[in-house]
């Protein structure tokens, strides 16, 4: 009798559950209004439109809402959804009470993305050679432990796409756990040394390894290179042309910005890093990132090893739908789609031990998303 009493209490508990989260966040303040006044560039401000105006189903993305309020129900940490179409925000929405519009938010590995837009503007910019040029080069004063032939291969092509052939476990195991090189990595003295005095696993070029200490090394080329901390090129080259004013960009013990998942931005801001990428490095008069760096980036180099749909470009995960997208860890997401003039972003913190929320993103996209636009 009294598990029956304590079932029909906690049955009452979820029901009276819904309407209350459904009051908090409800479909209409998630559907924007306005009308479609033509192009512009958001530098100063995004504008709103209501998903009618510029082709999109607005009760499918009503239905989006709710599953995400049943989601949020379920403990599944999403933050915030923007859905930017021709460059009109049709919906947004934020979850958390801890993180709002103008809340900056980690966004772990996108910062890959920003790393490998700076790399090639730095390219462009005779700071660097080519994507061709050995990755040891840039170090002459370390002594990599481990030497072997294969290793002065590596160039910031295989840095880029994650093929660089050192011994890197980053997937094949949790962050939680120690076996993780991640973490016996975050735990060095000298992220640079540590990288470098990896062994290697495979030829450079032959396997997608994920590594985040690569693209620290990213990092310390740009510096080493252009004689600027990355995070000052990266506001002098991208952030002030986007008038992306308030972030933060973490740094190592030595100094130097880390290239893999140091930065911490706005939804909106992060946004407008997706659009920039969608017109082709664009942003008003100015070619911010030069257009073949973007071309060169978006090509599918490597299949992502363990992601099926995937392959991996210049820090850009290449999807065999015609998308692509920066990625971070907990659900971070910058989606750009081309054929449909769609920026989608995603923050949250999911569990990433959990294939039903991690993949979260993805399944909305596919589900409700992409299906709401109508021409």
């Amino acid at each position: 009798m009294i598990l029956i009493f304590l079932s029909l209490c906690l049955l009452i508990a979820a029901c009276e559950s819904v309407p209350q989260a459904e009051e908090k966040f409800p479909s209409e303040y998630f559907i924007k209004s306005g009308n479609y006044l033509g192009d512009y560039w958001p530098t100063g401000a995004w504008r709103t439109c209501s998903p009618e105006k510029v082709g999109m189903d607005e009760e499918k993305l009503k239905e989006l809402n709710d599953e995400i309020v049943l989601l949020l129900r379920l403990h599944v940490d999403i933050h915030s959804l923007l859905i930017i179409r021709k460059g009109y925000i049709v919906a947004e929405q934020y979850y958390s009470d801890d993180y709002r519009q103008d809340s900056i938010h980690r966004i772990y590995s996108c910062t890959k993305s920003v790393t490998s837009a700076a790399l090639g503007i730095a390219i462009h910019e005779g700071y660097i050679g080519s994507v061709e040029q050995k990755v040891l080069d840039f170090f002459p004063e370390y002594i990599p432990e481990n030497p072997d032939s294969l290793k002065d291969e590596i160039t910031l092509r295989h840095m880029l796409t994650m093929s660089s052939g050192l011994e890197w476990t980053e997937e094949e195991y949790s962050y939680s756990d120690l076996r993780n090189t991640y973490n016996l990595w975050m735990e060095s003295d000298d992220l640079v040394k540590f990288v470098l005095d990896r062994p290697m696993a495979y030829p450079p070029g032959t396997s997608c390894d994920y590594n985040t200490g690569g693209s620290h090394l990213l990092s310390a080329i740009i510096e080493r290179s252009a004689g600027i901390r990355t995070d000052s090129f990266v506001e002098n080259k991208i952030f002030k042309p986007l008038a992306i004013k308030e972030y933060y960009w973490a740094m190592d013990k030595n100094g130097i910005p880390y290239g893999g998942n140091g930065i911490r931005l706005k939804p909106r801001d992060m946004a407008k890093f997706g659009y920039l990428y969608l017109k082709g490095g664009q942003w008003e008069s100015d070619q911010v990132i030069p257009r073949e760096w973007i071309e060169e980036s978006l090509l599918p180099y490597i299949h992502r090893k363990y992601i099926p749909d995937y392959y991996y470009g210049y820090h850009w995960w290449v999807s065999e739908n015609n998308y692509y997208a920066a990625v971070g860890y907990g659900g971070q997401w910058i989606y750009v789609i081309p054929e449909y003039d769609l920026v989608v972003v995603y923050t949250g913190m999911l569990n990433e031990e959990n294939f039903s929320q991690i993949s979260a993103p993805e399944r909305l996209l596919q589900t409700y998303i992409i299906p709401a636009v109508k021409n």
